[in-house]
């Protein structure tokens, strides 16, 4: 067991944006420490939305202490947040699948909450609760008949799983003593901006795990920095593989994905790096690939229209990128909300890397 240290980066306001580069000088400043030290650097990558800070979650609930109050409390106005949010996701998938509310007061509930969500980020975290107004919204709006059925078929809609899962919790959420659970931070999303660096003890080894932000500008900002670290963990989400990039429309994200792990993998600053392959949300691909083919991105797939071909294929795909045929790929499908099962993987994870290392660098 160990203290694992984490800095977050919630805002993008100038004072935060201040403090983020002053915090990254810090990392690169102790990644030049590390170098002379017997310390172990897992680094993790992926496209946005993949799974990465979701696994980061897990490891620090399996192998530290899990999340103290204070920190539950802190998370708690992230999951108001991820609320808010997820409400606007669902109104702009009724536009976007060019469908029509029964209820007429459905518009008057969605701006009930875009007027809420706006005070809500500019109050004092002291003041982040919701209110009973935006309350009775919410809840009125999501029995609107055809919001129900988009929520009731949420991968054929691309309804976030969180936005779903805080839905379905939200009676017990919008208690005044209301405290989240593990599961709760767990389902949270908070964008990753910059570095984040955990500290951690595994296996009485030393570990350095960096979660990188995943967008492409983020990636292409740091990825010089870590040409040293011991292993890669790239996380890829099988889920998404009928959407398209936030940050550019025009994308499909299975694409970025593939494209992504192919120039890590085949990349100056990771020729003698071990990789890892996370292929994420499994449990949201066995539910998607029941009515949507994976044709929609990989047109060159010819097999049948379920679950375990088109996941060889697309485990096949990835793992072709690797040119390194000297190097192994370390493949598991994983769901990272899942703590049983990716307690399992992350204990293989940890091996691999002290594994590894121990073969190159001689570490006694």
């Amino acid at each position: 067991m160990g203290a694992l240290c984490s800095s977050e980066t919630y805002m993008l306001d100038k004072e935060t944006y201040k403090k983020q580069v002053e915090h990254n000088k810090m990392i690169e400043q102790d990644l030049d420490k590390d170098r002379k030290l017997k310390i172990l650097k897992l680094l993790i990558l992926g496209p946005g939305e993949s799974g990465k800070s979701t696994t980061i979650k897990q490891i620090k609930i399996i192998h530290d202490e899990g999340y103290s109050v204070e920190e539950k409390l802190i998370r708690r106005h992230g999951i108001f947040m991820n609320i808010l949010e997820g409400i606007e996701e669902i109104h702009l998938a009724v536009g976007r699948e060019n469908k029509s509310y029964k209820n007429p007061l459905s518009f008057d509930h969605i701006h009930e909450v875009r007027m809420f969500t706006e005070n809500f980020k500019k109050a004092d975290e002291t003041d982040k609760i919701l209110g009973a107004e935006v309350i009775n919204a919410i809840q009125k709006y999501v029995k609107d008949e055809t919001v129900a059925m988009m929520l009731r078929d949420k991968t054929v809609y691309n309804i976030d799983d969180s936005t779903i899962y805080f839905l379905d919790n939200f009676s017990r959420i919008i208690q005044k003593d209301y405290l989240p659970t593990e599961e709760d931070i767990l389902k949270s999303r908070v964008p990753t901006s910059g570095v984040i660096q955990y500290k951690i003890m595994l296996k009485n080894f030393n570990f350095k795990i960096f979660d990188v932000g995943g967008q492409r500008a983020q990636r292409r900002k740091w990825l010089h920095v870590f040409d040293d670290v011991h292993a890669v963990l790239f996380i890829t989400s099988l889920s998404e593989y009928d959407q398209v990039l936030r940050e550019d429309a025009t994308v499909n994200r299975m694409k970025e994905s593939l494209n992504l792990f192919e120039k890590i993998c085949n990349g100056r600053y990771f020729i003698n790096t071990a990789m890892i392959l996370f292929l994420n949300k499994i449990d949201l691909f066995e539910i998607k690939i029941k009515h949507t083919n994976i044709t929609v991105a990989l047109t060159s797939y010819k097999g049948p229209q379920e679950r375990d071909s088109a996941l060889d294929y697309i485990r096949k795909r990835f793992v072709s990128l690797n040119k390194n045929k000297k190097r192994s790929i370390y493949e598991h499908v994983t769901c990272a909300t899942d703590t049983e099962q990716i307690q399992v993987v992350i204990d293989s994870v940890i091996d691999v890397v002290i594994q590894h290392t121990m073969q190159k660098v001689g570490i006694q």
